[in-house]
């Protein structure tokens, strides 16, 4: 074979080697373009899939935030109803006419009265008349022997029965305080019924 024959064979072989090469390295570089292009989409949907999530999440958050801060209004505004109507029912009770107070006040009196022979202490509602005439009534009613104590205390509706050292407090405050948290616990449950 001649040089130019070798040479024109090493030529072909050389291209068709390269050309090989050149096939190969682009089978390779499709097939890194294609895993790296799926690797990439996995990527993308790992994020999409994470970023979901925390929208959700942040969602939830955010709906469960509302519902306490509408909720919390509700209880807030149950509370102030609720402070409303036992200071109306407290003052209801204060500015009571005379006629009501001494019928009232004969009532509790006979219902909390062990010994039915107690000193009977005021607060500041009704003149000394009106309060003999309550104790006078009290006693005719019950067959009691109540008395009447010259002492008045600071509180405008009720009467503290004293016997000896031992008093059982029935101001309106005292009274209020007392009961005060049974009747909410019960309008609680009424109005909580549906929360």
């Amino acid at each position: 074979m001649s040089i130019e024959g070798i040479q024109t064979r090493i030529l072909e072989d050389a291209k068709k080697e390269a050309e090989s090469i050149v096939g190969e390295t682009k089978k390779e570089a499709k097939a890194i373009d294609e895993a790296n292009n799926k690797e990439a989409e996995n990527y993308f949907e790992k994020k999409l899939k994470l970023l979901d999530e925390q929208y959700s999440k942040e969602m939830e958050r955010t709906i469960l935030s509302r519902r306490l801060e509408l909720r919390k209004k509700l209880l807030d505004a149950r509370q102030k109803w609720m402070d409303k109507a036992f200071q109306d029912a407290y003052q209801g009770l204060v500015k009571q006419d005379v006629g009501e107070y001494k019928d009232l006040i004969i009532e509790l009196i006979s219902k909390v009265s062990f010994h039915q022979d107690e000193e009977i202490i005021f607060g500041k509602k009704g003149d000394e008349k009106l309060l003999g005439q309550v104790v006078d009534e009290l006693n005719r009613k019950t067959k009691g022997n109540f008395t009447l104590s010259k002492e008045r205390r600071d509180f405008s509706w009720g009467f503290i029965l004293r016997k000896g050292n031992v008093e059982t407090n029935m101001s309106i405050d005292s009274l209020f305080r007392y009961k005060r948290n049974d009747l909410e616990q019960q309008a609680w449950e009424i109005f909580n019924a549906d929360v």
